[in-house]
């Protein structure tokens, strides 16, 4: 009989490690001892990444590589300070998710697979390939040029496949017949490439070392796609990182933490409670719990420790915040309500689960709210990621090790509610408890969205969530969101390349893999973690919005192997790819529902869209929203809520855009005077 997660944390790790060595085929033996820079684009050091360039042989890891990136690679500043590597040569391949980028000069975008048509990638004559190496099959992307840096003359080439990779993958990138915008002719290759392809000499030994490894590895894959090597502008593979890898630490927290719980779940400590605070809400407790705490320390800024076999190390407990919300209607009517777990915007709080709207629901639904702070993405965090973006990009590594123990810190939270503290006197109103314990869901919103689909992917006990205005990864949802625009004015200040800028992204992504949802969307409705059920999921995203792009909401989906109802809304007349449509109900999976609010397209670039027709916040105050997610959480059926024949299209009187916000944190007021002032000392320091 199977052990429980509590008990045999480490045996299913090794298990788990132990299985992926031995059925991820290994890489190609890697050129040795070549240069900082690749000279397939010369323009670039950097570029074309992720590439084997920037790998070696390392038979130690499961992938069978180990990265190998340069400083020069890496971003530099306008003050000449570059990035650390080492931390990020500790992985073991390149982002499951990539934003796979490169130049070309005076590139048209006339013949090129784009977000609005993705089937076009799949066809035979793609100028634009992603190809799965272990089987020549040809992976669906979309392309795009950077867009973000007006100023700038030289566009960054980004290619965005339509969901998230296999772990542990090789891939095969190549680019042919691109033409130039001014001529409508063919681009030409860069002299170090066309000497790969064409087997002409070369004075470039980071040429000559891997003549052999294109011919039998590269060229050899497109040649079997049918992909000709003679029309070939440039080509390229990397490995993705191992599933072990990029989720492997915070399995091993989760279970070692809960292996570490007391059976009543963990400690807590009430601090204050308030007596009907509204109309809807009879009682709301704030408090303290203790949770396994694998950090250096429980502040802001603080990595993961981590033991000589590269898994985080228990250091001690430490107390968490929490807020419970009691509803009128659980308190009142002799029988329990449910349980549901709300994760909070970026930047925000778990304050979030007062806000009017979610007090109604709860009200209407018997929803016991409960909520903790997200680490590593909330309002706490602001001033250690405002001085990491200015000063210190080299410490980016906080962002992810802090948002796993976030993630445990939820998971931990769910054992409280469960355990003892259901039964606690400030819950209970005369017989009965205000929930069940045993009827448990998650419905979070925008960061609580995206953030969730990583809890949703390792929480052993919520089996039904709801992830509102999702989306990833995160280098894809930054430079579209309103969020980022003041950090961006950083990134701005102190890189004047636009290469370097979207480097930047590219870079952090390969770290932020192991909490953002890109690591583990794949993981959630089957082939699940070690010790973890599958999970079914509801996803909510909305035309028009300016903080989390819907394109991101569409690669989450078709990462969850998502379906969708009938006449989903399309933003600008899109062909929508990769989803099955049913007519429903759905009672298991994962069901990706979009929402038209009448807004104006947004930018179909890497632009955030303007806040004024902001729809953001909208969808989670929808009449036809709130009642499908209490379907879901109480009967485990998805039903399309909306009319078939038409879709989701706005109400009659529509919600009014002006009045979806409430009190949700306003992200640019919150960073935008830290960044001033980080930016300020940043100049000075370097006067």
């Amino acid at each position: 009989m199977p052990c429980p997660p509590a008990s045999c944390p480490f045996l299913g790790l090794l298990l788990f490690a132990g299985l992926f060595a031995l059925a991820q085929a290994a890489a190609p033996s890697l050129p040795s001892g070549l240069g900082p820079c690749d000279p397939l684009t010369p323009d670039y050091c950097g570029f074309p990444f992720p590439n084997s360039f920037f790998a070696k042989n390392d038979p130690s890891t499961s992938t069978g590589i180990r990265l190998n990136l340069t400083e020069q690679a890496l971003p530099t500043d306008v003050f000449g300070e570059g990035i650390n590597p080492s931390e990020w040569n500790d992985l073991d391949g390149f982002s499951v998710t990539p934003m796979i980028t490169t130049y070309f000069a005076d590139l048209s975008l006339a013949n090129v697979p784009h977000h609005k048509d993705i089937s076009l990638s799949l066809s035979s004559d793609s100028p634009t390939v992603l190809l799965d190496a272990s089987t020549n099959e040809f992976i669906a992307h979309w392309c795009e040029l950077d867009e973000s840096n007006p100023n700038d003359p030289k566009q960054a080439f980004m290619m965005w496949p339509a969901q998230r990779l296999e772990g542990g993958h090789r891939y095969v990138v190549a680019y042919r017949n691109l033409a130039a915008l001014s001529t409508g002719q063919p681009i030409a290759p860069s002299a170090a490439f066309q000497s790969l392809r064409d087997n002409t000499s070369s004075s470039d030994p980071d040429v000559n070392k891997r003549r052999d490894y294109f011919n039998a590895n590269i060229f050899a894959n497109l040649q079997s796609a049918g992909v000709q090597r003679d029309d070939l502008q440039l080509a390229f593979d990397f490995v993705t990182g191992s599933k072990s890898s990029v989720t492997g630490r915070l399995v091993h927290m989760r279970d070692d933490a809960f292996s570490r719980l007391p059976s009543g779940g963990p400690k807590y400590y009430i601090r204050r409670v308030h007596e009907n605070p509204s109309n809807w809400t009879r009682r709301l407790i704030q408090g303290d719990f203790e949770v396994p705490l694998y950090l250096t320390n429980s502040r802001p800024g603080a990595h993961l420790v981590l033991g000589a076999d590269g898994m985080p190390v228990y250091q001690g407990l430490t107390n968490v915040s929490f807020s419970v919300q009691v509803p009128n209607s659980a308190a009142e009517n002799g029988t329990s309500g449910m349980m549901v777990q709300y994760g909070h915007g970026l930047f925000g709080s778990q304050s979030e689960i007062e806000q009017t709207y979610l007090q109604e629901m709860g009200y209407n639904y018997k929803w016991t709210l409960f909520a903790t702070n997200w680490w590593g993405l909330s309002s706490a965090d602001v001033p250690s990621i405002v001085l990491m973006m200015t000063f210190n990009n080299t410490d980016f590594g906080f962002v992810p090790d802090r948002s796993q123990q976030g993630v445990l810190n939820f998971m931990v939270l769910t054992k409280m509610m469960m355990g003892d503290f259901a039964k606690d006197p400030v819950v209970t109103f005369g017989d009965h408890g205000a929930y069940d314990a045993s009827k448990r869901g998650y419905d979070g919103n925008s960061c609580g969205g995206i953030m969730g689909s990583t809890f949703m992917a390792n929480t052993v006990d919520i089996t039904r969530g709801t992830v509102g205005v999702p989306g990833a990864p995160f280098s894809l949802l930054l430079p579209r969101s309103l969020d980022f625009v003041d950090l961006y004015y950083v990134v701005k200040a102190k890189y004047g390349s636009a290469f370097d800028r979207m480097m930047l992204m590219i870079t952090f992504q390969l770290l932020w893999d192991r909490s953002d949802p890109s690591g583990y969307m794949s993981h959630v409705t089957s082939d699940p973690l070690p010790n973890t059920p599958t999970h079914d999921i509801l996803l909510h995203y909305n035309l028009g919005d300016a903080q989390v792009t819907w394109l991101g909401a569409l690669t989450l989906g078709r990462s969850l192997d998502g379906v969708m109802f009938p006449n989903n809304p399309r933003e600008d007349n899109e062909v929508i790819y990769g989803f099955k449509v049913v007519e429903g109900p759905v009672s298991s999976g994962a069901v990706v529902q979009g929402w038209t609010f009448d807004a104006p397209v947004v930018p179909q670039t890497n632009l955030p869209p303007s806040s004024k027709y902001d729809t953001h916040q909208c969808v989670r105050r929808d009449p036809r929203a709130q009642a499908q997610i209490d379907e879901f959480f109480t009967t485990g059926t998805i039903s399309n809520h909306c009319d078939p024949s038409t879709g989701c299209i706005p109400l009659d009187p529509p919600i009014q855009l002006s009045g979806c916000p409430e009190s949700d944190v306003v992200v640019g007021a919150l960073v935008k005077p830290q960044v001033n002032a980080a930016l300020l000392q940043w100049a000075r320091d370097h006067s």
